[in-house]
C-alpha cells in the first residue's frame, strides 16, 4: 500500500502524533484557500510516490501568498524527478500545504509498518536520522523495530511508544 505524505499524517494525527497542519489541494485557487487558513508561512509539497521530493525540487517554503501561488502553479501538472523515480519522473496531481515550522533543533524520523515473511505479523520500524535510505544503510542501529500482535497493537503500542522514546 502507498500513501502519500498528507494521507500517513492524518493516520498519525488519529492515534495521538502531533503532526503539523495542512491539507491536500489539486488546484493552485485550493492552495491559497489553506495558506489563508493556516497563516503564513507555509510550505508547498508536491505529493508523489517517491522519497527525494526536497532535492528534485518539490518542497517549497512561501513566506507571502504570491509565492504560495507560483510555487503550486509551478508544480501542479510538472513531472519531478528524484533518485526513486528515475528519469522520467513522475507528473504531480496533487500538494500539502502545511504550516511552516522552525524546525531549529528538531530531528528526522521516518516511520514504517511491515509484514514479516516469517510470521506474517505487522512490525514497526521507527528510524531517526537524516536522510533515512542513507541512514539506514551505513548505521543500521537508527533502526528501532517491534513487533505487533496486529496492526491497532502496531499503530498504537509499537509506533506511538517508538515515537515517544526517540524525541
Amino acid at each position: 500500500m502507498k500513501l502519500h505524505e498528507h494521507q500517513a499524517k492524518g493516520l498519525l494525527a488519529r492515534y495521538g502524533v502531533p503532526v503539523p497542519r495542512g491539507r491536500a489541494v489539486w488546484t493552485v485557487e485550493e492552495a491559497g484557500q489553506v495558506a489563508n487558513e493556516i497563516g503564513l508561512p507555509v510550505v508547498v509539497k508536491a505529493q508523489i510516490h517517491a522519497g527525494g521530493r526536497g532535492k528534485g525540487g518539490g518542497v517549497r517554503l512561501a513566506r507571502t501568498f504570491a509565492e504560495v501561488e507560483t510555487h503550486a502553479r509551478n508544480l501542479l501538472g510538472a513531472r519531478l524527478v528524484t533518485q526513486q523515480t528515475g528519469p522520467e519522473g513522475r507528473v504531480v496531481r496533487r500538494l500539502l500545504i502545511e504550516e511552516g515550522l522552525d524546525l531549529q533543533g528538531s530531528r528526522e524520523m521516518l516511520a514504517s509498518v511491515s509484514l514479516l515473511p516469517d510470521d506474517g505479523g505487522p512490525t514497526s520500524h521507527v528510524q531517526t536520522g537524516s536522510p533515512g535510505s542513507r541512514l539506514a544503510a551505513t548505521v543500521p542501529s537508527t533502526i528501532s523495530t517491534m513487533p505487533g500482535s496486529g496492526i491497532q497493537s502496531c499503530s498504537q503500542k509499537a509506533l506511538i511508544t517508538s515515537w515517544r522514546e526517540v524525541t
